[in-house]
């Protein structure tokens, strides 16, 4: 991208409101994260964040940057579209955003499969919080977005395309994998944060069910999939977690499926880009290539 590096960076921790959220985002240690806003302020000769032990905000001649950088970006972006048009060369950068834990396990492959006939194709990926994910689209930040509930605004629209169940697991160790729904609130739970679709879901699903959350054993909650999965296998306690993120774990036996009575919660994920924006050749051909994906081979894989 024509946008410096260093800046790019900025604005994602400014964004997100922290180092650490900015590293997870943009696929980089924390270390580097920090070299870079370091290496702007030394540029630039100011300070960007106030920094108070592990919290952080922005200085004055910070929140100048933030609200200027973004304008720049988006005509960083707006300028290779053009530059790529007069060449006669087609944009072939595809900016994705995610907030399910589904696209997680579920993208990689999606995109392994694209790139098998389209190899010149070019894709940033960040995982974000419903809120950020859709301002990022009406501003054009991103091109396309995977949500785990629908988006309702009238400057998006979003497709289903495909779903999921979301199921109790246990530790191989547990002698149970069968449970009323009652029996859920004796059942020390770990509780998957930062997927809001996941928990408005899970929410509804067992209100429906006449279990409110509030009665339910949660005594630990995790952001981070791979560190929740072993707690679970560790024994710790149960979780609900969609079944194409424990699917090899199932497999080789190394977590139980617990069937929760007669519940079952299904979960659909949608395709949300912006309405009436027009899109470019490479953004098109994605976009199509996902709706007509086989989802149910990919979560075999």
């Amino acid at each position: 991208m024509i946008l410096d590096k260093k800046m790019q960076v900025f604005l994602t921790v400014a964004d997100t409101g922290g180092f650490s959220h900015a590293a997870r985002n943009l696929s980089l240690s924390q270390s580097v994260v920090s070299f870079h806003v370091d290496a702007l302020e030394k540029e630039l000769g100011i300070s960007l964040f106030n920094r108070q032990g592990r919290t952080i905000s922005l200085t004055e001649e910070g929140t100048l940057l933030f609200r200027e950088g973004k304008k720049i970006m988006r005509k960083a972006r707006q300028l290779e579209d053009e530059l790529s048009s007069l060449t006669g060369r087609i944009t072939n950068r595809i900016f994705l955003g995610g907030d399910a834990l589904t696209c997680v396990f579920t993208l990689p492959w999606t995109l392994a499969a694209y790139r098998e006939d389209h190899t010149d194709v070019v894709f940033a990926y960040q995982h974000l919080t419903h809120e950020v994910l859709q301002e990022k689209l009406i501003n054009g930040d991103i091109d396309l977005a995977l949500s785990g509930h629908p988006i309702r605004h009238r400057k998006l629209m979003a497709h289903r395309c495909f779903n999921d169940e979301i199921i109790m697991v246990t530790g191989k160790d547990n002698p149970f994998d069968r449970i009323t729904i009652k029996d859920i609130c004796g059942i020390p739970l770990i509780w998957a944060k930062g997927d809001r679709g996941l928990e408005l879901l899970l929410t509804q699903k067992l209100t429906e069910a006449g279990i409110h959350v509030s009665n339910l054993n949660i005594f630990m909650e995790a952001e981070d999939i791979s560190i929740l999965k072993n707690f679970v296998r560790a024994g710790v306690g149960s979780a609900f977690l969609p079944r194409v993120a424990v699917q090899d774990e199932l497999r080789f036996k190394l977590l139980r499926e617990v069937t929760v009575g007669e519940l079952t919660i299904m979960r659909n994920t949608y395709l949300v880009h912006p309405r009436g924006k027009q899109m470019r050749e490479a953004v098109k051909g994605f976009m199509a290539f996902v709706q007509n994906q086989d989802w149910s081979e990919e979560k075999e894989r």
